[in-house]
C-alpha cells in the first residue's frame, strides 16, 4: 500500500498513485455507439483515447488500473480534464464527491463486490467523468464491473443506445449501487447464519466474525453515506448536462442509496444485539462452570473436614472402634448424597 504521505509537500495537481501496489498493466477499452451502430475496441493504445471524431456518437472509455499515472494523465489531458481531477483519480481513498466543472462533471465513489473464492468483500475507487459526447470511467482493479452495461449496449433497442451521456453515467452509477445490495444481501445471510450458531453454541471464534462484519458495514457506510448528496447534486447539475428524462432515474437512484444506508443501519443494530447475545451466552456458560465447581466444592468441604480430623497426629476415640473407618465413609457418602439431592432440587445439576 502506497499511503498518502508520499504526496506531502508536492504542489497541487501532482499525480501520485496512493492505492495498493499493482503489477498488472493498465487496460483501456473504447466503445463508440449511437442508436444505429456500436463499436467495441478492447485494450486500445493510450494514444487512441481522444474525443470521438464521428459527430453524434458517444464515446465511452473505460480504464482498468490507475496505478500507471502517466497513462491516466495522458488520457485525461486529451479530454481537457483539470489537473486536480486527474490527481484525485490516482488517489484511491477519496471520499465520494462530485465536481461540476465548466464543461464536465467528475464523480468519484466506492464500489463493493464479493469475492467468493477468498470469501472477502473487496472495495475499490471508481471515477466517472461526464462530458459533451463522452464518458470516462476509471477503475482500480483489472476486473471489469461494468460488463452488464456493455451487454445492454449490445442490444439496439436498449435505452442506452438512444440516450445521451448523462444516461450512460447514470447507468454506471446504478450498477455500482446494485452491487451494494448484492454485498449487503451476502452480509445479511452471514449475520443470520452467525446468529443461529451463537444461539445454539457460542464459541470464541464467533467474536472475530462479528467484528469482521461490523468493520465491513462501517466501511460501506463511510463511503455510501455521502453518495446520496452526490446524486442530488448530479441531478441539479448547474452545467445543464442532465436531461429531464434522466432526472427521474437519478431520483430513483437516490432512493436506492438511502435504502442501502437503511440496510446497513439495520444490520449494524443486528450485530450489536448479536454481540450482546454472545456476551450473555459466554457469561451463562461461565456461570454454569462456576455452578459445577461450587457444587463439587460444597460436596467435598464436609468430607474434607471429616477426613482432616482423622489425619491428626494424636489418638482419638474413634481409633478404638473397630468399624470407625467404614462408619466414617458411610457418613461421608450420606452427606454427599444429601447435598447432591439438595442441589438437584435447586436444579443446579
Amino acid at each position: 500500500m502506497i499511503d498518502s504521505g508520499s504526496k506531502a509537500g508536492l504542489p497541487p495537481g501532482t499525480i501520485v498513485h496512493t492505492g495498493p501496489k499493482r503489477v498488472d498493466r493498465t487496460k483501456v477499452r473504447i466503445i463508440d455507439y449511437d442508436a444505429e451502430n456500436m463499436d467495441v475496441l478492447p485494450d486500445e493504445p493510450i494514444d487512441q483515447c481522444k474525443p470521438c471524431e464521428d459527430e453524434g456518437k458517444i464515446r465511452w472509455i473505460h480504464v482498468n488500473g490507475v496505478h500507471e499515472v502517466d497513462k491516466i494523465e495522458e488520457i485525461a489531458t486529451n479530454f481537457g480534464i483539470h489537473p486536480l481531477v486527474i490527481e484525485d483519480i490516482a488517489s484511491t481513498m477519496q471520499r465520494p464527491k462530485i465536481e461540476i466543472l465548466r464543461d464536465s462533471v467528475y464523480i468519484v465513489l466506492r464500489g463493493f463486490t464479493y469475492d467468493k473464492k477468498q470469501d472477502v468483500i473487496f472495495s475499490e475507487q471508481i471515477s466517472i467523468i461526464l462530458g459533451k459526447g463522452y464518458v470516462l470511467s476509471f477503475q482500480e482493479s483489472a476486473d471489469d464491473i461494468f460488463e452488464p452495461v456493455i451487454r445492454r449496449l449490445l442490444h439496439q433497442e436498449s435505452r442506452l443506445r438512444t440516450g445521451e451521456t448523462d444516461y450512460l453515467a447514470y447507468s454506471l452509477l446504478d450498477l455500482i449501487v446494485d452491487y451494494y445490495f448484492i454485498v449487503l444481501e451476502i452480509i445479511g445471510d452471514k449475520i443470520e447464519a452467525l446468529e443461529d450458531e451463537i444461539v445454539n453454541r457460542a464459541t470464541e471464534d464467533m467474536l472475530g466474525g462479528i467484528y469482521a462484519l461490523k468493520r465491513n458495514l462501517l466501511l460501506m457506510k463511510k463511503f455510501i453515506w455521502p453518495l446520496g448528496e452526490v446524486i442530488l447534486r448530479f441531478n441539479r447539475d448547474e452545467a445543464s448536462m442532465i436531461e429531464e428524462e434522466t432526472q427521474v432515474f437519478l431520483r430513483d437512484l437516490y432512493d436506492h442509496a438511502i435504502r442501502a444506508i437503511d440496510h446497513i443501519e439495520i444490520y449494524r443494530d443486528s450485530l450489536t444485539a448479536m454481540l450482546d447475545i454472545y456476551l450473555t451466552s459466554i457469561s451463562n456458560k461461565m456461570n454454569e462452570v462456576m455452578k459445577v465447581l461450587t457444587v463439587i466444592s460444597t460436596v467435598f468441604i464436609p468430607i474434607t473436614f471429616l477426613a482432616s480430623i482423622y489425619g491428626m497426629n494424636f489418638p482419638i476415640p474413634e481409633y478404638q472402634f473397630q468399624y470407625g473407618y467404614p462408619v466414617l465413609l458411610l457418613v461421608m457418602l450420606v452427606i454427599s448424597l444429601v447435598l447432591l439431592a439438595y442441589f438437584r432440587r435447586l436444579k443446579w445439576i
